[in-house]
């Protein structure tokens, strides 16, 4: 994700990082050749002549399913945050919660809660992996076991698989007296809310827009810019080369901001930042577990 100042405009407009300008330009460039073999046909070959009144009533239908792909592209991308969100505040009252109720009295208990933390702090890294299909193990290390890596690694769910590690261990304490029941149902809900955090993460990431629409949009956007110079060279003569590249910039860039955030936890430059995200958990989970081990 790239940080800005909404307020300084000049900066902005002459920016190229976080644009889409770079990975259109080539079609641009092609939409602007198409508009000057037609500007070339209507100076040399035959006068072209066409009304506009076809392609303003399209304009209108392309426009607005446009509208439709950019909102769903954003309603995607905000969903995302707002569940990277909840895993953030629910790592952190899991945090809070462990330290609350499981005591550091005794070596056992000091040695379970220390393991509950590191567990904890797995899980986002866990997430952002499984999201964009990584597998590092080298950046669990720190907070995991070779024997509990291992497990991991053959199980088809990472995150899952973690969450019911710390089920178990959190059944452990029960046994051993360290936990008591209605505290072991507080931590349960909270455990629920990163499952249900992390199904809705899979469900963006792996659900994509039906086929049939990106398809018929792709089609009747590139149709359009493609034919819409005929309407124009007729006006403007070799003006139409500026304007047809200038419309197509406007068409082509919308369709692709919405596919650029339409998965947002990529490492595209306007995705959220999923490294960041996981470092403030880690680091905030380390900071609970050092202050309040010391009171």
């Amino acid at each position: 994700m790239i940080y800005y100042d909404n307020k300084a405009w000049l900066t902005l407009l002459l920016t190229l990082r976080g644009s889409v300008l770079k990975s259109i330009l080539p079609r641009i460039t092609i939409f602007a050749a198409v508009s000057a073999i037609i500007t070339l046909i209507h100076s040399y070959v035959i006068k072209i002549n066409t009304p506009s009144t076809p392609w303003s009533i399209v304009g209108v239908a392309l426009g607005l399913m446009l509208v439709f792909r950019t909102n769903t592209a954003y309603e995607r991308y905000w969903e995302g945050r707002r569940m990277w969100g909840s895993i953030i505040n629910s790592t952190q009252n899991l945090a809070i919660d462990l330290i609350a109720y499981i005591s550091s009295d005794h070596t056992e208990s000091l040695k379970l809660r220390q393991r509950l933390f590191k567990l904890l702090t797995a899980f986002p890294i866990l997430v952002k992996q499984r999201l964009r299909e990584q597998n590092d193990v080298e950046e669990l290390r720190s907070f995991l076991t070779n024997s509990e890596i291992a497990v991991l690694e053959k199980s088809f769910n990472m995150p899952v698989n973690l969450i019911a590690m710390i089920k178990k261990t959190l059944y452990m304490c029960l046994k051993l007296g360290i936990l008591n029941q209605p505290h072991l149902t507080i931590l349960n809900s909270n455990l629920s809310d990163l499952m249900n955090s992390l199904a809705n993460c899979e469900r963006i990431r792996f659900t994509p827009l039906p086929l049939a629409y990106a398809l018929h949009l792709k089609r009747f956007m590139y149709l359009f810019c493609t034919t819409i110079p005929i309407t124009l060279v007729g006006t403007f003569g070799w003006w139409t080369v500026p304007f047809g590249a200038l419309i197509a910039y406007a068409f082509i860039g919308i369709e692709e901001i919405g596919i650029e955030i339409e998965d947002p936890f990529g490492d595209d430059p306007n995705d959220l930042p999923l490294d960041e995200f996981c470092e403030v958990i880690k680091t905030t989970l380390q900071d609970i577990f050092a202050k309040q081990n010391s009171l």
